[in-house]
């Protein structure tokens, strides 16, 4: 459809340009053989409507140049310091676009006084609840070295412990991705490079279960790599602790507007009672005791924050499916100051 309209509007402009010089060329010919000036007359006419209609072309093309770049500037959070001035169709838009920065500009900075709000609240809570969770540890610590009959009792409370505080902090992290209170510094990133470092980080539990990462693509993606890495990590993840999983595979297509990345792994998928839950926070299915199941809801919502989607199926193991939209840019825009 985007196609069909775009070269629509191509076609119609050419076509009347190609019309008006047949006009003039039929009416030049004319004019050599029967010298009339009415043919000469209607020429000049037609000669003088080119031009103005090729000016009239240029100048809608240079505003509709502006209004892409104001457009970019305000998805951009760029400052807009001119518009265009007047009472046509154009300058109306201009000037409701300029508006609408302005309206966007206030709600950011209200949104952001709440988001801080919510940040302190947070860190408040993070501090109140680590602090005897640290003290607890360090008494079942010296409770180890002084009660060694106990020792397995105790050596289980610690677990429990242990368990407990990775559980708050996973559930402190969640509730900042979901509040809205991270700062997400975009820009172009290697994919390849972030899925290097993914097999790094997960070295030991990739040794532990005996998986391999495929991934042989080079592609560049527009997104926070710090946070971005982390959502890809949990899936991967995921994906490595499926039973009978022995290979996880990366691939990347492209669309005008979108990128998909594809992770599958080749184990035993997912339930037909799991499947519509495993985005669900604390949810694990039976085969996952020791997961405290957040770690797809954070993807979920780091995704979703990227302006992205996230899917899960079954297709000859577990697959996920994750489509961003791109970056787009045309170097041929360049807008004149009018």
């Amino acid at each position: 459809m985007e196609t069909r309209v775009t070269k629509g509007q191509t076609i119609y402009s050419l076509s009347l340009i190609i019309c008006l010089i047949i006009a003039m060329m039929l009416t030049l010919i004319d004019y050599f053989f029967e010298a009339s000036k009415v043919c000469l007359l209607i020429f000049v006419i037609l000669f003088i409507g080119l031009i103005c209609y090729l000016i009239s072309i240029r100048h809608i093309k240079l505003s509709l140049l502006n209004l892409i770049q104001t457009s970019e500037n305000i998805l951009e959070q760029k400052d807009i310091n001119e518009w265009i001035d007047g009472e046509s169709y154009i300058s109306v838009l201009s000037s409701q676009l300029y508006l609408l920065d302005k309206r966007i500009k206030h709600m950011l900075e209200q949104l952001s006084l709440e988001q801080k709000k919510i940040q302190d609240y947070v860190e408040d809570i993070s501090h109140q609840m680590k602090t005897p969770l640290t003290s607890l540890m360090l008494k079942e610590d010296i409770l180890l070295e002084k009660i060694p009959q106990e020792e397995s009792h105790i050596e289980d409370m610690i677990y429990q412990t242990q368990r407990m505080k990775s559980l708050i902090e996973s559930l402190l992290h969640l509730a900042k991705i979901e509040s809205q209170t991270i700062q997400y510094h975009f820009q172009e990133c290697s994919l390849s490079l972030l899925i290097e470092n993914i097999r790094l980080n997960l070295k030991p539990l990739l040794d532990k279960y005996q998986v391999t990462i495929q991934c042989e693509f080079s592609k560049e993606i527009y997104c926070d790599p710090r946070w971005f890495e982390e959502a890809l990590e949990n899936i991967i993840k995921n994906c490595v602790e499926q039973e009978e999983c022995s290979q996880v595979m990366i691939s990347c297509k492209e669309s005008l507007m979108e990128t998909y990345l594809y992770i599958q792994d080749n184990g035993s998928g997912f339930s037909k009672d799991d499947l519509p839950h495993i985005f669900e926070r604390f949810y694990h299915n039976v085969h996952k005791k020791e997961s405290i199941g957040i770690g797809l809801s954070v993807s979920q919502a780091i995704i979703h924050q990227h302006h992205g989607t996230i899917s899960a199926k079954n297709h000859h193991g577990a697959l996920f499916t994750i489509a961003l939209p791109k970056k787009i840019t045309k170097s041929k825009y360049s807008v004149t100051k009018m």
